[in-house]
This record gives C-alpha cells, sequence and structure tokens, in this order.
C-alpha cells in the first residue's frame, strides 16, 4: 500500500508543483480558455507517457526511450528557465517566452511523470489473486489517496503562488533546477547503458552520486512548498487595509479567509505527503530484522532440553547455539496447530535454498526474509521448497530434547561465527579462534593453529588428532549432504 502511495509522490509530485506554478506566473490572469489548454496539454503528456512506457516495455526498448523521456524533460526545463529568467526582467518578451515554455513545460512532465510511475509499478501487482480481497482495497486506496494528494497540491500551490508571484517563482526556478539534475543522471545513465557515449569514471560517479540524492529531491520540493505558503500569508498581512466601510471591511476579510484556508490546505497536503515518505523512507522500506536468539548450553549429556509448554503459544522462539568452532548455529521452535493440539515445529533457521538470512513472524504468518515465501505453518519441521531445514528431536514427557552433535552437525548452514577460545588440536595450545594464524577444514569443522608447523602437521594427517568426528551438513542444490 505505502509503496503505490510514495511511488505516486515521486512521479507526481514535482509535476502538481511546476503544474500550478506555470498557472500562477502566467503574465496575465489565467483565462477559462488557457486552463482548459492546460488541462488538455497534462492529460496529452499522462497518455503519452504511459503509452510509451508499455510499447517500448513490450518492444524491448526501454532504456531508450526512458533516455529520450529524460532528455525532452530536460530540454523543456532548460526552456522554461529561459523564460522564467526573461519574465524576471519584465513583460513583453520575456512574459510571451515563458507562456510558450510554460505549457510545453507542462507537457514533457506530464509525460515524464507517467513513465516513470509505470516503470515504478510495473513490477507490483495489485492483488496476488483474483478476487477482492484486503491487499486490492489498500493497493486501490493508496492510488486513490495518492491521487488525491497530488491533485490538491497542484491547486494549493497554484492558490499560493498567484498570492505570492516572485517567491512563486523562485520556487518553480528552484524545483527545476533539482529535477534538471535527476533527469540529466537519468539520461546519462541511458546513455552510457547504450554505449552512446564513452564510459568514464567523471560520468559514472556524477550518475552514481546523483541517483542517490534524486529520491531526496522531493522533500526539498515540499519544504518549498511550505515556504511559499509561509510568504502567501506574509502577504496576506500587507494586504489587509483600513476600509471606511464595514461591507467592504466583509468582503475583504471573508476573501482572506478564504486564501488562508487554501494556503493551510497547502501545508497540510506538503505535510502529509512529507510524512509518507519519510514512513516509508524510515521504516517501511528498512528490510526486516531477526528477533533475538536465546542463547542455550547444552547440559552434560550433551543435551539442550525445553519444555512444550515454554512454546505452545504459536510465537515464533529462536534459539542459537555456538559451536566448538564459533559457528552460530540458530533455530526455532513454533507450534503448528493451536495450544490444545500442540505440536512442535523443530528447525534450523535457514533454508536449503536461500540460505541462513532466517524467519520472521508477522502476525500469524512466518515469512522467508530472503524471499518474502509465506510459509505454511503446518508444514514447519518437514524438508523441502523454501520451509525453515528440520532439526533431529525427541518430544517425550512434555520435553522437547535436542543434541548439541544434531545442531553442531547444521554449523555450515549458517555464516556466522562468533570470537571464542579454542585449542590447537596438535599443540594444545588456547588460542582466539579469529586471530589463530592458521586454519584448515576437516569435515565441514574448522580447527585452528598456533603456528604453520602444527598446521602442517595437522593438514598431512588429521584423523590422528581429530579423531573420529562427525561431518556436518551442506546446503547442496537444495538437497542435504554430508
Amino acid at each position: 500500500m505505502v509503496a503505490y502511495l510514495v511511488d505516486m509522490i515521486h512521479a507526481f509530485g514535482p509535476l502538481a508543483v511546476v503544474y500550478g506554478l506555470v498557472l500562477a506566473l502566467r503574465p496575465e490572469a489565467p483565462s477559462k480558455a488557457f486552463a482548459r489548454i492546460a488541462v488538455g496539454l497534462l492529460a496529452a503528456g499522462l497518455v503519452l507517457g504511459a503509452g510509451a512506457y508499455q510499447i517500448a516495455h513490450a518492444q524491448g526498448f526501454a532504456t531508450a526511450t526512458r533516455t529520450a523521456v529524460h532528455l525532452a524533460g530536460l530540454a523543456a526545463m532548460a526552456l522554461a528557465l529561459i523564460g522564467l529568467a526573461t519574465r524576471s526582467l519584465g513583460a513583453g518578451r520575456g512574459a510571451i517566452a515563458f507562456t510558450i515554455a510554460g505549457p510545453l513545460l507542462v507537457l514533457v512532465m506530464a509525460a515524464r511523470s507517467a513513465f516513470v510511475f509505470a516503470r515504478g509499478i510495473a513490477d507490483r501487482s495489485l492483488s496476488a489473486a483474483s478476487v477482492l480481497n484486503t491487499e486490492l482495497i489498500l493497493n486501490l486506496t493508496a492510488l486513490f489517496v495518492g491521487t488525491l494528494a497530488v491533485a490538491g497540491l497542484a491547486v494549493l500551490v497554484l492558490q499560493a503562488g498567484r498570492q505570492a508571484s516572485r517567491t512563486g517563482a523562485w520556487v518553480l526556478a528552484a524545483v527545476l533546477v533539482a529535477e534538471a539534475g535527476v533527469s540529466a543522471a537519468t539520461a546519462l545513465l541511458g546513455l552510457l547503458q547504450l554505449q552512446t557515449i564513452e564510459v568514464t569514471a567523471t560520468r559514472v560517479s556524477f550518475v552514481a552520486q546523483a541517483g542517490e540524492a534524486a529520491p531526496w529531491a522531493i522533500y526539498g520540493e515540499l519544504v518549498l512548498v511550505g515556504l511559499l505558503a509561509v510568504a502567501a500569508f506574509a502577504g496576506d498581512g500587507r494586504s489587509e487595509v483600513p476600509l471606511p466601510r464595514a461591507v467592504e471591511r466583509r468582503q475583504v476579510r471573508a476573501r482572506v479567509l478564504s486564501r488562508r484556508r487554501w494556503l493551510t490546505g497547502a501545508v497540510a497536503t506538503a505535510s502529509f505527503l512529507t510524512v509518507a515518505l519519510l514512513y516509508h523512507d524510515l521504516y517501511a522500506s528498512l528490510p526486516p530484522s531477526l528477533s533475538p536468539a536465546q542463547p542455550v548450553q547444552p547440559d552434560g549429556e550433551g543435551l539442550v532440553r525445553i519444555p512444550v509448554d515454554a512454546v505452545k503459544d504459536g510465537k515464533l522462539y529462536r534459539y542459537a547455539y555456538v559451536t566448538s568452532d564459533g559457528h552460530r548455529v540458530r533455530f526455532f521452535l513454533i507450534n503448528r496447530y493451536d495450544v490444545a493440539h500442540a505440536k512442535i515445529g523443530v528447525v534450523y533457521d535457514a533454508c536449503m535454498i536461500c540460505g541462513d538470512d532466517g524467519y520472521i513472524q508477522v502476525g500469524n504468518e512466518i515469512i522467508c526474509i530472503a524471499c518474502n515465501v509465506r510459509i505454511f505453518v503446518p508444514s514447519i519441521g518437514k524438508p523441502g521448497g523454501c520451509n525453515p531445514i528440520p532439526l533431529d528431536h525427541t518430544v517425550e514427557g512434555g520435553v522437547i530434547t535436542i543434541a548439541a552433535a544434531d545442531l553442531d552437525k547444521g554449523a555450515k548452514y549458517f555464516s556466522e561465527v562468533v570470537e571464542i577460545e579454542v585449542t590447537d588440536p596438535v599443540t594444545g595450545k588456547r588460542l582466539i579462534n579469529l586471530k589463530a594464524p592458521f586454519q584448515y577444514e576437516f569435515k565441514g569443522r574448522m580447527f585452528f593453529f598456533e603456528d604453520r608447523d602444527s598446521y602442517e602437521r595437522f593438514r598431512k594427517a588429521p584423523e590422528d588428532f581429530a579423531g573420529n568426528v562427525e561431518g556436518r551438513y551442506f546446503r547442496v542444490q537444495g538437497h542435504r549432504d554430508s
């Protein structure tokens, strides 16, 4: 849901600001004919951009089309900046130049926005099912709210721009400079990908830095909208002059009150869009993280014992065991049915296909972090697919028992190695595993040595020092092997 809303803000937010200010800064008060032309150009640009993406994607020249769209946008913004600069010099030719450049800018930016939005949501579906469900309703709601917000932003910017035209001109110039930077980086990237121009360190550096800054441009533009509203508020205070007749005073106050409502709406809309962006960038778009794992230590018999009653409430209980060579083996337990019919799934917190990113619980769902697959909870404990890897165990007398040796066998499923004290198997000297100068892997188990001499002695005859150690499991194309 939030992703659709954010895509719409990024794609159409700049267009809304530019559209409102182009209308507001037109040399003469907008006429109905001009409004119809502006709306027509806006609609034509949206259809053109969306259609261009669909055709380009279907025909396989999306990169070339994207590059052309951004180059056209860059040219239109440059022309508009020239028109804006000449307009500030006074009426006459400057005003005419902006009157021509403004509508052209609306047409091209509308096409660019529609292309960017279509490309942004191309890999998403409104719903995974063909029936009306919550996901579909929420995504459609996000699109509806986003459309209302950006449309409202355009109207509110228009009203604020009329009240503070000088500030509006500066805001429009700043927005165009920012968006020109975004389009320049995107177009340059496209030209490099198409091998139209030579790849150089300077060009790659510009594309990388501009690409990293591009998502933040909309924040600056929304702040500028807020400043524009503040400038318009300040103008209100200066325009309210004493009038001798009560009717005229009431009329003036009514107009001021109306304008202030519009401007309050502009600030509120800009704030709503900013909050939505911040929520997405600072929270919703962050990768999921694992809940803490409770450390376990085997008893004197080398067994880890966990009461069923402690883990049968349907929550995911994550544990971690550190092997003798420092591998941190995570595993979790979860009741696959209900409390009255507890049947606990006992599994490594790793997937044969995706690796050791682990699993998280969201509501009643268990999700593989690496591929976002929802796991059918009753199937947890069974091998195959993206299910967590089953862990050998026994259940007797309401207690789940897991052998430390079985946890050790799964050490190669996990990549995390923590610092512990280990013993050189040749000399018997104690040393830190991560600081040992030499190490050697035997049957999936890592051995550490204080010097080359002990390392070489072990490497020539590992069975003499390691004894009859069991091999560990490996992930081999989805099958467990040892």
